[in-house]
């Protein structure tokens, strides 16, 4: 999806253009708390002098905008969303087990940066270096490691209960059936 098509929607709702569906709908229902709560153009000094200069008609023009433009990029979330799942579902399609390297290949396929993917699940950018490497004697214990799987499949939108059990069969095999 070409997000360049929706610059004017990002704009309309201040948003940077990486802007994550999150903060799409957090600047929506701000923005929309703004205009609609009398209140709130008043308690600030800079909203309350330019409350004063927007007409009625204006106002709803600009929340007008707002909705517009909310709506466009939910439509474009989706069909983000949908893009990435028939990819994820091409990419996964024939493999029967997860390993590091399938793992790896599926993230740089989608165009997923380590560090990017690291920041968002909140998991040290070493143990997912870790995971798709395979360096299970890297890798902290079977619970901790499950979890990091876990979120990694999750984020990129694969079966993440296959992928886990997948992938902790082979941690457990290199440890033996006692992982650490």
């Amino acid at each position: 999806m070409n997000r360049e098509a929706h610059r004017h929607h990002f704009e309309t709702l201040e948003l940077d253009m990486k802007a994550s569906p999150a903060e799409i709908n957090k600047a929506y229902l701000l923005l929309k708390d703004i205009y609609l709560n009398e209140s709130l153009l008043n308690d600030s000094l800079a909203i309350t002098a330019m409350s004063e200069e927007i007409s009625a008609e204006d106002k709803a023009d600009i929340l007008q905008g707002i909705e517009d433009s909310y709506r466009a990029l939910s439509e474009m979330v989706s069909e983000e969303r949908r893009a990435v799942s028939a990819l994820v579902d091409s990419l996964v399609a024939g493999i029967d087990g997860f390993n590091g390297a399938a793992l790896k290949e599926i993230r740089q396929r989608l165009e997923i940066s380590l560090d990017d993917m690291a920041m968002e699940t909140r998991i040290q950018r070493e143990h997912l270096a870790n995971i798709e490497a395979d360096n299970f004697a890297e890798l902290p214990v079977a619970v901790y490691t499950r979890g990091f799987v876990l979120n990694y499949a999750k984020f990129l939108s694969l079966d993440a209960e296959k992928v886990t059990g997948s992938y902790m069969d082979n941690f457990r095999q290199y440890h033996g059936d006692g992982a650490k």
